[in-house]
């Protein structure tokens, strides 16, 4: 079985010049995969719900229609029950506004099963600048440049667009070994793509830590798995059995134009 996010890479063996041989992969019961949102940046904010597909099969996700789905500021005590738009997306009205420090729930009601999953925002922390590492001109890097702040335990997911395409590749960090410094950390784009003249934008998202377990967990399968270790899937915050996660999360973000 693959989810949204994560294949297993196909394994193809030569033999004897011409033969093809095609591994017979084991699959999965299907499962849902849930996926939402809320930010301290303006609503409205989505979540998705999509079926997972064989390994062999089309990558095309179908989305599922019929969900009940609701998120609760919990500090607040606001309730949006969420209205599905397109199959299988579901967005939210304007009672819920994401806001540093609170807690959100997620409730989904689907085919007679509760979906849940509680998320936390951190504080915000400010992206100062994106620059570019073009020390080789071949691989330009992006740069995130901020100040972590001392004493509190903060996890980001970097994120990318370029020229108004949103780059595949994440990143994750934790500043477990970087408290209180001031971070300038280089950002692989998707195939290293990034070119002279090229219009980027940089953010720089705040993350609890079960959201952080799950996205590192899928950055080591989705880019870090050249050995071809027996596939997994990430840790979700969702309880319930389904696949994805429920994020409450800061954003800042920077653009820049590489010029060299």
């Amino acid at each position: 079985m693959k989810n949204i996010l994560f294949l297993l890479a196909a394994l193809v063996i030569f033999v004897a010049c011409t033969k093809t041989i095609t591994p017979n992969l084991n699959t999965t019961a299907q499962q849902f995969y849930i996926q939402g949102a809320v930010s301290d940046t303006m609503g409205p904010y989505y979540v998705s719900i999509v079926n997972s597909v064989g390994f062999y099969d089309s990558s095309i996700y179908p989305g599922v229609s019929g969900a009940t789905v609701t998120i609760t500021d919990s500090t607040s005590g606001l309730r949006d029950a969420l209205t599905e738009t397109n199959t299988g997306l579901y967005v939210t009205h304007s009672l819920i506004q994401g806001i540093p420090g609170h807690t959100y729930l997620l409730n989904v009601l689907l085919n007679g099963k509760t979906y849940t999953a509680s998320s936390t925002m951190p504080q915000p922390v400010t992206l100062d600048s994106v620059t570019f590492d073009l020390s080789d001109p071949k691989q330009i890097l992006a740069v995130a440049n901020y100040q972590d702040p001392p004493g509190i335990v903060n996890f980001y997911k970097y994120t990318m667009t370029i020229n108004g395409t949103v780059d595949k590749r994440f990143l994750t960090f934790e500043d477990r070994l970087s408290d209180g410094r001031y971070i300038r950390d280089n950002i692989d784009a998707d195939t290293g793509e990034v070119k002279k003249n090229d219009f980027v934008r940089l953010s720089l998202v705040g993350i609890d830590k079960n959201v952080y377990t799950f996205l590192h967990e899928a950055e080591q399968i989705a880019y870090n798995n050249a050995g071809l270790v027996a596939p997994a899937n990430p840790q979700s915050n969702i309880s319930g059995g389904c696949l994805g996660y429920f994020s409450a999360q800061t954003v800042s973000s920077k653009i820049n134009i590489v010029r060299f």
